[in-house]
């Protein structure tokens, strides 16, 4: 088995400067990070911390300082990939020590974290909030899945191959999870697919496999499946997610418990 720590959705800008005009969200990273320091004796040994992008708000270099010096605190490997809100290049170069980060093009790779092998997936296209998924990652995906063995699958990417029912989220969807759903179908046992951008906990199934999205650590989307209804966001819930892939293994939601009360655009 293999354990994860899966964040997303940091959205991270230089200290002083607000999300919004309302969030710190370099406060609360740092407040989110003090509290999963203080739960890892109860969640036991950890192999990995997986962030699912966005954890820039303005892709700025400050800002993935920021978050790398705080996502080091917790004293793991750290697995990221890129969100909508992301700079490439700057994402590239902040986490340019890391074994997965390609020198060049998308920000796509394989770890083997002892009998899991995660696979990580660029959706990110610059200046939209949507995403998609390229050739070439797909042509990844389907050469890591031939190669895996027997190992458990998680593939990793911030944009869910699901629809929430949250209009103004689900319109900057991922482009093409049909294309996703064919490669996966490939592969003989149920992969696991994780991602975030949504800010809240979604479960569903792309054909046979499951997905299953983590809360972001500074902000939520109200549920609001009306047609009218107001765009904006809440300051909670947030938190973030453990996951055992191990037989009977599990993905569960910790929660983080500040900040409870609403704010709209």
């Amino acid at each position: 088995m293999a354990r994860f720590l899966h964040l997303s959705d940091l959205h991270v800008v230089p200290e002083g400067q607000l999300v919004s005009a309302q969030l710190d969200t370099a406060h609360l990273l740092r407040v989110a990070i003090d509290t999963l320091i203080d739960r890892l004796d109860a969640i036991g040994p950890v192999d990995a911390v997986l962030v699912s992008g966005d954890i820039s708000d303005d892709g700025s270099a400050e800002s993935y300082e920021i978050a790398r010096r705080e996502l080091e605190r917790l004293g793991h490997r750290l697995l990221v990939v890129p969100g909508n809100h992301d700079d490439r290049e700057a994402f590239r170069a902040a986490f340019s020590n890391l074994p997965e980060m390609r020198r060049t093009g998308l920000i796509d790779w394989i770890a083997d974290i002892g009998d899991t092998r995660v696979i990580g997936l660029d959706t990110l296209i610059e200046g939209k909030g949507g995403g998609v998924l390229r050739d070439e990652s797909l042509a990844l995906l389907s050469e890591a899945l031939a190669a895996a063995g027997g190992r458990q699958i998680l593939v990793a990417l911030h944009h869910p191959p699901l629809w929430t029912g949250i209009r103004f989220m689900d319109a900057i969807g991922l482009e093409n999870p049909d294309a996703l759903r064919l490669v996966l179908d490939r592969h003989d046992a149920p992969v696991w697919v994780l991602a975030g951008h949504v800010h809240g906990v979604y479960h569903g199934l792309l054909g046979r496999h499951p997905v299953v999205t983590a809360p972001s650590c500074c902000s939520a989307f109200a549920l609001d499946l009306r047609a009218g209804a107001p765009v904006g966001f809440m300051t909670g819930p947030t938190g973030c997610a453990l996951i055992d892939t191990g037989a009977g293994g599990v993905w569960t939601e910790l929660p983080f418990h500040y900040g409870d009360g609403p704010f709209a655009f």
